[in-house]
């Protein structure tokens, strides 16, 4: 087995295996990819496995709160425009789409 890599060496080799899971590769595939690559173990392979794992469920964590805060923000543009147009439906429907995303009770 090769040598232990350093922390940066490490930290490539899990986003290398994060692209992997990005590309739908097995677990299968990748340990193998990670013998032929790295010369290591099944075990450490399983390791860069979680660790990557553990990153996408970051990133995506992250990509969610974005994508919430944005469509909020659309929104409330949504609103605004409708109310100059004197569009009062639009702008009601746009205030219970915002209510609904943040999780108010409208029947409450």
């Amino acid at each position: 087995m090769a040598k232990k890599g350093t922390n940066v060496e490490v930290d490539g080799r899990v986003n290398a295996v994060y692209d992997l899971l990005l590309h739908a590769y097995s677990r299968t595939q990748i340990v193998r990819y990670c013998a032929e690559e790295w010369d290591i173990s099944e075990r450490q392979a399983e390791n860069y496995i979680a660790r990557a794992r553990k990153l996408q469920q970051e990133v995506a964590d992250q990509n969610r709160d974005e994508w919430f805060v944005s469509a909020l923000s659309r929104l409330q543009d949504c609103e605004r425009e409708a109310r100059k147009r004197g569009n009062i439906g639009v702008a009601i429907k746009a205030v219970e789409t915002q209510a609904r995303l943040l999780r108010f009770d409208l029947n409450g």
